[in-house]
């Protein structure tokens, strides 16, 4: 049985089975014995409490001059519909009431009333089941002990008809006969029903998830309810539109890390091959090929690198190297290298000086968060204008932003900046450059800090990429 649907169905037919079978047996086959049971007690309960009344007289004899007791000695023979008999140490009897149904005992009851009695002379309660030989019916007889300070003065004998409940029994079988079979049909369709709408979205959702096995991104499911189970299936849809996303933008790599690769590699062979065959006597000619060459094969490498390092953080295999710096020398040192290969674009630094106090965290990862952020603010700016870089001071944390004024952020790009091979779209509508792999390693290295980060941006009108760094004595574990 593979099937979640037939599964379900008979396990609630089970259920349904199960609760069938437990009426049958309380209704009918224990029917009888807790009857019984619960009858007996309640009549052994009064007639307990009728003997502790007698037992407060002074003497036995004087029963049938109180008021009270006769009248509850009566009350609860008719509420009980059987026979009480008072009788004291020498068999005397001191009262005797009926309701009427046990008149002319027969021989084997008397002797078992006679046996009960004497049981309950020797201070013992006792009790005895007797068919009555000539109708059949079951009789219980009681025997309970009246006691005075020092010995057993009387007996009260009570003589109750066991009804049968046959006939209860009969009407019950007959009417669970017929709830049996309306229970039946009725949870046959409900769990069929249940069954039916519960199957078959796991159903879809198992198909859809084939379907992204395939490749085929493209399967979404139309939403199904608001429980669980819709949850998963509304998941399930972002799951195939993040693959989605994710297939296109790897193809996307693949032709922009070929292209990027492909171009210093050209351009790396083609200066080697010309500097070989041609330049080769030509002193200028040959210095500024050999520094073209230089300068490609750095940039391959930077691309290599970046790629390495990102598989590297998002596969887990560096890990922190915690420490104390200052972002004062850090920022001072990458300002430096920044300006020096910048000539017409400058970084400032704001509020950064002015910060005494060591931050947390690993160096060397920061310093490539810095790099990244701000390399990627000086490839949006246009000539001549700044970069900034904030520090705002709190109580625990540094907030630090890198401001620059280029061409902005698409608002619909906001939200995918951070996304490994995402490259949004410039102002002019084209796609940007580099291979989206710079930000990813941002967001890599920040999320193994466990700070908070952002960007805030508007087409047109510049770029905050912004995070916060705990400062050394906030006494905060990462």
């Amino acid at each position: 049985m593979k099937s979640i649907r037939a599964k379900l169905w008979v396990g609630m037919m089970i259920l349904v089975g199960v609760i069938i079978v437990l009426l049958w047996l309380f209704q009918i086959v224990f029917l009888d014995k807790f009857y019984t049971v619960i009858e007996i007690g309640e009549v052994r309960k009064n007639a307990e409490n009728i003997v502790a009344e007698i037992e407060e007289l002074t003497d036995i004899t004087q029963i049938n001059n109180e008021e009270n007791i006769p009248q509850n000695i009566e009350k609860y023979i008719y509420e009980k519909q059987l026979s009480v008999e008072v009788i004291d140490h020498d068999y005397k009897v001191l009262y005797q009431g009926t309701s009427g149904s046990n008149t002319n005992m027969p021989g084997v009851m008397k002797e078992a009333f006679l046996e009960v009695s004497k049981s309950a002379m020797e201070g013992e309660e006792s009790k005895q089941v007797v068919t009555h030989p000539k109708y059949g019916y079951d009789f219980m007889i009681i025997g309970i002990p009246i006691r005075n300070e020092t010995s057993v003065q009387g007996v009260m004998m009570v003589t109750m008809p066991l009804a049968s409940v046959g006939d209860t029994v009969d009407i019950l079988k007959r009417q669970l006969i017929i709830i049996t079979c309306v229970l039946f049909v009725v949870s046959l369709l409900i769990s069929y029903k249940l069954s039916k709408n519960f199957a078959n979205p796991i159903s879809k959702i198992s198909r859809q998830a084939d379907s992204y096995a395939k490749g085929e991104y493209h399967i979404r499911i139309n939403p199904i309810s608001d429980d669980e189970i819709g949850k998963l299936a509304k998941r399930m849809n972002d799951m195939g539109e993040a693959l989605a996303r994710n297939d296109v933008l790897q193809k996307e790599l693949i032709a922009n890390v070929s292209h990027e690769l492909r171009t210093p590699l050209t351009l790396i062979r083609g200066y080697a091959e010309t500097l070989r065959d041609v330049t080769g006597e030509n002193p200028e000619k040959r210095e500024k090929q050999l520094g073209i060459i230089i300068e490609e094969s750095e940039r391959l490498g930077n691309i290599v690198e970046d790629i390495l390092n990102l598989s590297r953080l998002q596969a887990g295999a560096k890990t922190l190297e915690m420490e104390k710096f200052s972002l004062k020398e850090m920022l001072t040192s990458i300002k430096e290298h920044f300006e020096l290969g910048e000539k017409d674009k400058s970084l400032d630094l704001v509020g950064v000086l002015e910060l005494d106090e060591n931050l947390l965290g690993d160096k060397n990862k920061i310093q490539q968060v810095f790099y990244n952020l701000i390399g990627n603010a000086f490839r949006h700016s246009r000539s001549n204008q700044s970069v900034v870089v904030v520090a705002i001071s709190n109580e625990k944390t540094v907030r630090i932003e890198v401001r620059d004024q280029g061409e902005g952020i698409a608002e619909e790009d906001i939200a995918h900046v951070f996304e490994r091979y995402y490259k949004g779209k410039r102002s002019d509508g084209k796609k940007g450059d580099g291979t989206g792999l710079g930000l990813a390693i941002v967001k890599s290295i920040l999320d193994m800090h466990h700070v908070p980060y952002g960007v805030e941006s508007k087409l047109g009108a510049g770029t905050i990429f912004w995070f916060e760094l705990k400062k050394e004595n906030s006494h905060t574990s990462f």
